[in-house]
């Protein structure tokens, strides 16, 4: 009865091709740029295109203007698959590095271009049609599916995933996310289980005024700063205590980016580093009034990135513990932001549920791999504590680039998945 239903899906979604390429280009089209993540218009769309196909969609907004779009696939009694993608997108940057409009949603041979085509409208299409196929078939058959479309996951989330959560209006009991990026999903499929932590700080550093002329009156607050700078950067030496639950993850991870074709030998271990250290990126520097004046205030912010079951405090006190020592007076440092990654277990129930959807459509076995950056995730995981794992259709090198695609191989793909996991994991 299973293997029929599935069957039946399949071919659904082959029957529904011209129509997923249609809707991942008009997206496209929609500039649901962050900031300021203006999302409305889009979402509208997205609930009128549910509604003719005989769904009923909610907008839910803190602010009107940011809009999230809900839909409910409703399935037999018991398990709740939420799938959680987001509809806002980075700036274009200069138009003359596009050789399509980036707004423009073309499709040229099996590609669809434009900006958030793989990250992650495509994606958003996908679980569309997704919905579509699943509400043509009988509850009896299939989980629950809860499917999310949100605004500002570009900068911070603060009106879609994370004021859904405050709402207490996400609930299930696994999460599929479609922020999702890889090679190639078809011949070489992945599973995001997990993504690492942040801790972003900012270096606050006080001196004393004077004539640059008669600088021995002075206390340089910029050279103070670039001493305490190299004192952050030491962190990446600060070694990580990988769990043992999360060590082929690593490795697969490892391997993963490894692959990839051209790197130099320091990108290599660069790659590996990555894995087993934190990765201390100087992001932003500021100091200075004018050019014959000892600045007597600057600054700099890091983004400081680490591997899932490390603790942001733990780090951060030891960056603190080496400024102290360094004895470099009038150095603050002040907490942005942190949050701890997470990662699941390659063999639970829903990851095995996950791992056979997609060997069933693509005829490959995928493997595991841990994000380096972050994603919705996160905050679900943290909040609800249930299994979180990312799919989709995103192709890794061409979110925030020009000339970003998406393949209709890709697409098409994402769309089986996402169809036939809730008539597995049920």
């Amino acid at each position: 009865m299973r293997a029929q239903a599935i069957y039946t899906v399949l071919k659904r979604a082959e029957e529904l091709r011209s129509e997923l390429i249609s809707l991942t280009s008009n997206l496209i089209k929609f500039r649901t740029v962050s900031p300021p993540s203006n999302t409305l218009e889009c979402a509208e769309f997205i609930s009128s295109y549910l509604e003719k196909s005989g769904l009923e969609a909610k907008i839910y907004s803190k602010e009107e203007e940011k809009a999230n779009v809900y839909v409910r696939v409703t399935g037999e009694p018991g398990r709740k698959i939420i799938w959680l993608g987001h509809l806002d997108v980075v700036p274009e940057g200069r138009r003359e590095e596009w050789a399509y409009d980036p707004y423009g949603g073309a499709v040229v041979g099996d590609r669809i271009y434009g900006r958030g085509a793989s990250d992650m409208k495509g994606s958003c299409a996908a679980a569309i049609i997704a919905a579509k196929i699943l509400s043509e078939m009988g509850a009896e058959s299939k989980a629950t599916v809860d499917f999310w479309f949100t605004c500002d996951e570009e900068a911070g989330s603060t009106n879609g995933t994370k004021w859904l959560l405050k709402a207490g209006l996400l609930h299930g009991d696994a999460c599929l996310v479609g922020d999702f990026l890889s090679r190639d999903p078809i011949k070489s499929p992945y599973i995001d289980v997990g993504c690492r932590g942040y801790l972003r700080l900012r270096l606050k550093v006080t001196g004393r005024v004077a004539h640059a002329s008669m600088s021995f009156y002075g206390d340089n607050a910029i050279d103070k700063l670039i001493a305490a700078i190299r004192v952050v950067k030491d962190a990446e030496d600060y070694s990580l205590k990988v769990p043992e639950g999360i060590k082929e993850a690593v490795e697969s991870s490892i391997e993963y980016f490894l692959s990839q074709g051209g790197l130099s030998e320091k990108q290599k271990n660069a790659i590996r580093r990555a894995h087993y250290y934190p990765t201390v990126s100087l992001t932003m520097i500021n100091g200075g009034v004018k050019i014959n004046v000892v600045p007597d205030y600057a600054e700099a912010s890091f983004d400081i990135r680490i591997l899932p079951g490390s603790s942001p405090e733990d780090l951060l006190k030891h960056i603190k513990g080496m400024i102290d020592e360094s004895g470099i007076s009038g150095v603050n440092v002040d907490v942005i932001d942190s949050e701890s990654g997470y990662c699941e277990s390659w063999n639970s129930e829903f990851a095995m549920s996950l791992r056979r959807a997609i060997r069933v459509v693509t005829g490959v076995e995928p493997r595991p791999k841990i994000i380096l950056a972050t994603s919705d995730a996160a905050p679900v995981k943290k909040v609800l504590e249930i299994p979180c794992l990312a799919f989709g259709a995103g192709i890794e090198g061409l979110a925030h680039a020009p000339n970003e695609y998406v393949t209709i191989d890709g697409l098409l793909v994402a769309t089986k998945v996402y169809s036939i996991l809730p008539l597995i994991y049920r």
